[in-house]
């Protein structure tokens, strides 16, 4: 495909080559596809909606794969003075080729102009002023626009308003789920559907993961009075590199009728060992029993009546091959002001086996904003979660299993000024949450509404 006379790109060996110098530079599909796109419209603006058509064909993608994709292309073009890749604000992209019989002469002698000539350039003259008073005008009106854009940033600065765009801009950035895969897998003697999330960068590791994630859930043994097989089951799965999570329900028809669904983490290069649900069964309940772990949320003011408040909780717990079981009583709580806006409080309580009676308390609120797409026939919703407040309680003791929890929520305190909450499944009792805990870790939470 040609470019420009001495640049053209090679199909076959998926290149771009200079003819000149005979360099070639590799390119990626997705560059190679929207590069095409561009060059079909030379010199026109294409949205960034037809890009990402184009170069991730039935894909959902960050905005950031459209931008880091460009900057690519950029340094493979930097060579070539006659392409200029332009981007359109808001907008989308556009590839400008220089005109050669625009490029400059070698000077010729200059003959005695004629009356006529005189007459046409007295004429340019007056079109090269009126064109200098229209630029002038320009400039003007440019250094305007500039004191007022000046004056509305500092506003906004001061008003806290620029924080809150520049951060809700950054939450943008964050991956996407890209994939929901589903397979079905002979578990506690009853064929379960397993839901095995991936965000942007982990479409090459699909069935590596499944098959990971299914040799675990083989491990469990002793679950017949636990998961009695009469009940259908659903899990959703995600591995985020460091941490493998499985939530469960063990009631699934159609909608989840399991009160306390199962949540379950464990670090993912640990060797594979057998796990007793019947012995995790009642750790659970004696330390439900001895715990300290109850949160009062936020009563969010509004002097509004008939406001719902939809309150998610869920337990999760972390096993290792210690059997010192990790658990985080985690609660959200949130109400909308709109169809996509509204406030949200989320809380945790961590507690372990050895240290029944020393928490870890972690809470953070503020106001979201709801991105919703459909991914794999399922609707996920993204909160953006711009943090006003935030509280964070040392224990005076850690141990070694719940150091593990206790990194990650002080990279959250430390790093984070905004959140980005995910739901993967919702029904009218329940929903399905990636959570800030170990990483993002898969939480099924039952769902109760509450009329404030």
């Amino acid at each position: 495909m040609k470019i420009t006379k001495f640049l053209i790109i090679d199909l076959d060996a998926r290149d771009l080559v200079d003819l000149k110098t005979s360099e070639r530079h590799a390119l990626s599909l997705a560059e190679l596809e929207v590069l095409k796109c561009l060059v079909h419209h030379v010199g026109e603006v294409v949205s960034k909606e037809q890009l990402n058509i184009a170069g991730w064909p039935g894909r959902i993608v960050a905005p950031s794969s459209l931008t880091q994709c460009m900057s690519s292309l950029r340094k493979k073009l930097i060579s070539q003075t006659d392409i200029e890749l332009k981007n359109i604000p808001r907008y989308g992209y556009s590839l400008c080729i220089v005109d050669e019989n625009n490029a400059n002469t070698e000077d010729k002698p200059i003959a005695p102009a004629s009356e006529k000539q005189q007459a046409s350039t007295n004429n340019i003259d007056n079109k090269l002023a009126d064109r200098r008073a229209t630029v002038n005008y320009r400039n003007r009106f440019t250094w305007a626009a500039s004191f007022v854009m000046i004056g509305l940033i500092i506003t906004l600065h001061f008003t806290g308003g620029l924080k809150k765009a520049v951060n809700y801009l950054s939450l943008l950035t964050e991956p996407q789920v890209a994939a929901i895969t589903t397979h079905n897998l002979e578990f506690a003697h009853t064929s379960s559907l397993v839901n095995k999330v991936f965000l942007d960068s982990q479409l090459n590791e699909t069935s590596q993961k499944t098959n990971s994630l299914d040799k675990l859930i083989a491990n469990w043994f002793n679950y017949e009075s636990v998961l009695p097989a009469s009940s259908e089951k659903q899990l959703f799965t995600y591995d985020n590199g460091y941490y493998e999570s499985v939530a469960l329900c063990n009631d699934f028809e159609s909608t989840c009728s399991d009160k306390q669904p199962l949540n379950l983490v464990r670090t993912a290069d640990a060797p594979l060992t057998p796990l007793d649900i019947q012995w995790l069964a009642d750790t659970k309940l004696r330390m439900e029993q001895v715990t300290y772990n109850k949160i009062l949320l936020d009563q969010f003011e509004s002097d509004d009546k008939g406001i719902v408040e939809d309150v998610y909780r869920a337990d999760v717990y972390y096993y290792s091959d210690t059997k010192n079981v990790v658990r985080a009583d985690v609660r959200l709580s949130m109400i909308f002001d709109a169809n996509n806006r509204g406030k949200l409080v989320a809380a945790a309580c961590i507690t372990d086996d050895l240290l029944r009676e020393i928490s870890i308390r972690y809470q953070f609120s503020g106001d979201f904003k709801l991105n919703k797409s459909v991914v794999d026939g399922k609707v996920v919703k993204t909160f953006l979660v711009d943090v006003d407040e935030y509280s964070f309680t040392s224990p005076q003791e850690v141990s070694k299993e719940s150091a593990t929890i206790y990194r990650e929520i002080r990279k959250n305190v430390l790093q984070n000024e905004q959140m980005v909450i995910r739901q993967v499944y919702q029904d009218e009792d329940s929903g399905v949450w990636m959570l800030p805990l170990w990483g993002e870790t898969m939480v099924w939470a039952h769902r109760e509404q509450v009329s404030l």
